[in-house]
């Protein structure tokens, strides 16, 4: 059987908020999207929004709705945006921004069941007064540190590939064919 792909983003921006240097103040909030799901709107303070969910298209849900494939993906990817920015900081780096792209690809078994034979992480950040070319063996190491740290990753059991962080801002492909 063909396998299904499916993507994520998870972007993080410093803002107006606390430097990551600072470890228990900087902003922990960020926005996962994928392709065909539209943002979430904000909601008043102290109050949740409904997340509205579905099973994957593969799986005859409605493709406008997040997942349980999708959503693993975005927690893997918060949970290494979260790693990374804690790493960072406790080395004394500021992160001004960083985006976490998460893909996985699904296979199904002839009995209707299946699982992630592989997932790829492809980080993009960029941290104050560190110039990506010139350092790009620390944004790996931090991204190595962040992906030994994070829950999510150690709790998967097919293989998950790092790839080197570019140390610029990456652009969410839009135009991204994903198939969920």
């Amino acid at each position: 059987m063909r396998p299904h792909i499916f993507r994520v983003s998870v972007s993080w921006e410093v803002g107006d908020g606390e430097p990551t240097t600072s470890l228990r103040a900087f902003p922990r909030d960020s926005v996962a999207t994928t392709p065909g799901i539209g943002a979430q709107t904000s909601s008043p303070p102290n109050t949740r929004v409904g997340l509205e969910v579905s099973a994957a298209k593969a799986f005859f849900g409605d493709p406008s709705k997040w997942n349980p494939e999708t959503l693993l993906l975005a927690a893997l990817g918060q949970c290494h945006l979260l790693s990374f920015l804690r790493a960072a900081g406790v080395r004394g780096y500021e992160v001004a921004q960083a985006t976490i792209d998460v893909s996985g690809e699904l296979t199904l078994s002839s009995d209707g069941s299946g699982h992630f034979t592989f997932i790829e992480i492809q980080p993009s950040s960029s941290i104050s007064g560190l110039d990506p070319e010139a350092h790009a063996e620390t944004y790996s190491e931090l991204h190595e540190q962040a992906h030994t740290w994070c829950f999510i990753a150690n709790s998967i059991s097919c293989e998950i590939a790092v790839h080197p962080d570019t140390g610029v801002e990456c652009a969410n492909s839009e135009d991204a064919d994903a198939t969920t």
